[in-house]
């Protein structure tokens, strides 16, 4: 054991999963079936926590408006953030939780700072996709821009209400202007999570 933290989560029983892939590639739709398979109660993703298809703490990076931006608060760098995140850890009663990054490295620098455990399984995308669904999956992010998040969409609605306020205002613009639909595809984009959930029971029915 490293430090007073370790020690916590050892007594707790905590496990922690990572799930690991280049950008793109379908991590946050396969999340929720990868939790259903290992019985995963939390899911740290894109800078929210996440429990029973609802957001409990932190600010998606998925909001951000530059790159950089993005990475950083997947990343948990500010310091705000990570505290809010770690304190609603800590206040979860749980067994196992599931850390999505782009990399190896990526999952333990995000356990390092939320004082988790480091991975004891890590995933690859690889191992739980088809490369076919891969190529789909960046298809939909490069042509159409679309992001996932790992919850109902009524939940990013109460969560991002000016996401919510967006699409409407877009897809009234739109009843006016039918040639305008660039803009609406990409407001409307951070709702299209539903489709993943039927998918999951199929793939994976619930563990006893």
């Amino acid at each position: 054991m490293k430090n007073l933290h370790d020690l916590y989560w050892f007594f707790k029983g905590v496990k922690v999963y990572a799930l690991v892939g280049a950008s793109g590639t379908g991590k946050s739709f396969r999340a929720k079936v990868l939790a259903q398979k290992y019985g995963i109660e939390l899911i740290i993703d894109d800078g929210l926590l996440i429990k029973d298809d609802k957001i409990l703490a932190g600010h998606s990076a998925k909001r951000e408006k530059t790159y950089m931006g993005a990475v950083r608060r997947a990343l948990f760098d500010d310091k705000m953030h990570r505290d809010e995140v770690a304190r609603a850890l800590q206040n979860q009663k749980f067994k196992k939780i599931l850390i999505i990054g782009t990399s190896e490295k990526m999952v333990e620098k995000i356990a390092a700072r939320l004082q988790i455990p480091q991975p004891h399984k890590i995933i690859k995308i690889e191992d739980i996709s088809t490369q076919e669904e891969i190529e789909t999956a960046i298809r939909s992010r490069r042509v159409e821009g679309k992001h996932v998040i790992p919850v109902p969409s009524i939940e990013v609605e109460k969560n991002y209400p000016q996401i919510f306020y967006d699409r409407i205002r877009v897809l009234l613009k739109k009843k006016q202007n039918p040639l305008a639909s660039n803009q609406s595809k990409i407001l409307r984009n951070p709702l299209s999570v539903r489709s993943f959930q039927n998918r999951a029971r199929l793939l994976f029915p619930k563990q006893p």
